[in-house]
């Protein structure tokens, strides 16, 4: 895939972000982050530092992800019947042997998204479950303008759930949370976000990525956040029944290897049954790296390299948005990849693994 000049609505777009992240900024002394979840002020702050790149020498991760589909989507914008130039993984829940994926399907970053149900059993074949979105920004209150699904799960009493981050130009992103009886829906929106950051907190710059795993007193939610200055750490709340949420004090993990850079983002979290694992990017989100935790709060990093490089992308492009699901001691993760330009777009690629 060769480089695309950007076109005119992305260009507007992205200088639009550009200055109102910079506005904001300056008056209120934090930003809504910007897709990559950092504010868009300039290449120099945007970037990874030099430390960022992890050393030869560095132990290299015990989970190694392949591509077993090679250059061939997973799923394609095409199949979701909508007319949009990007589409990420969204909310990939596995229920009774079936998979259900709540895909994002969008143009302008921040905008208006449409969420797209697709289903599978094995997560190789997908196919639309309905020909009209699932739910959109539109349906969302508080969107400013878009809204972007991003974890989802079955409850107890059978009711469907999705998490979704606000994506917004005027003020730190939200989380909130929509409901069905069922993966076919009708889905209701909360009026209200049910996470917001807290002034003069370590989350006071915003909430965004959310993942839910479920535990043995309930749901445990992870998920980037802003510190000052300008570092994204990732954080966690619980809630025994999955609709009231309590933040931890502090975050649980922090940037700390090399190759992380000054951010940690894009968490995505599963329960085997040795404990948890996580999947999440550093500062450049084409690099994601594996932790580990027992109780959900102390992580151990899997070595001191990143598990996931653009070296062996089967696509030539750039990573963002993810799923992860684990199967008989397999994970597989769902990643966004392509180009940020409308006329490549991204579609959305299948890794997998073996635990160790």
């Amino acid at each position: 895939m060769q480089p695309v000049r950007a076109s005119r609505t992305f260009r507007r777009t992205a200088i639009k972000a550009i200055l109102i992240f910079t506005l904001v900024g300056a008056c209120a002394g934090t930003a809504s982050p910007s897709r990559d979840l950092r504010p868009a002020t300039s290449p120099a702050d945007s970037a990874p530092p030099p430390s960022a790149v992890a050393p030869a020498t560095a132990p290299a991760a015990s989970v190694q992800f392949t591509w077993p589909d090679g250059s061939e989507p997973a799923v394609t914008r095409s199949l979701t019947g909508i007319d949009e130039a990007y589409i990420n993984p969204g909310a990939v829940i596995d229920n009774d042997g079936e998979l259900h994926m709540f895909a994002n399907v969008f143009t302008d970053w921040p905008g208006h998204v449409q969420v797209s149900h697709l289903v599978s059993s094995d997560g190789v074949t997908w196919s639309a479950a309905a020909e009209e979105p699932a739910l959109t920004s539109d349906d969302v209150p508080f969107a400013e303008p878009g809204a972007d699904v991003s974890t989802g799960f079955v409850a107890e009493d059978g009711t469907w759930v999705l998490i979704f981050e606000t994506v917004n130009f005027g003020r730190p992103w939200a989380l909130g949370m929509a409901t069905a009886p069922g993966p076919e829906g009708p889905w209701t929106v909360e009026p209200e976000p049910i996470l917001a950051g807290t002034d003069g907190s370590y989350d006071a710059g915003g909430l965004a990525w959310p993942s839910v795993v479920e535990t043995d007193d309930g749901y445990a939610m992870y998920y980037s956040t802003f510190t000052v200055p300008r570092q994204t750490v990732i954080a966690r709340a619980t809630s025994a029944d999955g609709r009231t949420w309590t933040k931890d004090a502090a975050p649980v993990l922090e940037p700390e290897a090399r190759w992380e850079g000054r951010a940690l983002d894009r968490p995505r979290v599963v329960a085997t049954e040795d404990g948890l694992v996580m999947v999440y990017s550093g500062a450049d989100l084409t690099t994601r790296g594996v932790a580990f935790s027992d109780d959900g709060v102390a992580w151990r990093r899997d070595g001191d390299a990143p598990a996931i490089t653009d070296d062996e992308f089967p696509v030539d492009g750039k990573a963002w948005d993810a799923a992860l699901i684990q199967r008989d001691g397999q994970l597989t993760y769902f990643l966004e990849l392509g180009a940020a330009t409308e006329s490549v777009g991204t579609e959305i690629y299948r890794a997998t693994a073996a635990l160790p």
